[in-house]
C-alpha cells in the first residue's frame, strides 16, 4: 500500500512558496535559479501533482532561498489549522516588513530634505 504524503507535502510547498516571497522571488525566478521548469516549481508550492520533492531537490531549494532545510520539512504534528496558522504568521511577518520599509522610505525622505537644507547653508556660508 502506498502511503500518503500530501499533507506534508503540501505543507512544504507551502514553505517554499512563504520563504520564496518572502526574499521577494516570484517563481519564474526561483525556477531559473534551480534551473527547473516554473510550473514544476508551482506543482512543487501547490503540492497539486501528487509527486514528491526528492531530498536533492530540497536540498538545492534550501540553498537558494538560503533558509535551512530543517525549516522547509519541519512537519511533525503538522495538522491544517497549523497551515493556517503558518500563513496567518508569514501574513504578519510581511505585514511588518512593509511597515519597515514604508519607514525606511520617509527616514530617507526626511534625510534627504535635511540634507538639501545643510548643503545649502554649507555653501552659501562659503560665499561670505
Amino acid at each position: 500500500m502506498k502511503e500518503d504524503f500530501s499533507e506534508e507535502m503540501r505543507c512544504i510547498g507551502m514553505r517554499i512558496a512563504g520563504f520564496r516571497k518572502l526574499r521577494n522571488m516570484t517563481q519564474e525566478e526561483l525556477a531559473f535559479r534551480l534551473n527547473m521548469n516554473k510550473s514544476y516549481l508551482s506543482q512543487i508550492e501547490s503540492a497539486s501533482s501528487g509527486k514528491n520533492i526528492s531530498l536533492p531537490m530540497l536540498i538545492k531549494i534550501s540553498r537558494v532561498l538560503d533558509v535551512e532545510l530543517a525549516l522547509l520539512t519541519d512537519i511533525d504534528g503538522v495538522y491544517k489549522s497549523d497551515l493556517k496558522n503558518f500563513w496567518s504568521d508569514m501574513k504578519e511577518t510581511f505585514d511588518v516588513m512593509k511597515k519597515l520599509n514604508d519607514d525606511m522610505d520617509k527616514m530617507l525622505e526626511t534625510f534627504e530634505k535635511a540634507d538639501k537644507i545643510f548643503s545649502g547653508a554649507t555653501s552659501g556660508d562659503k560665499d561670505k
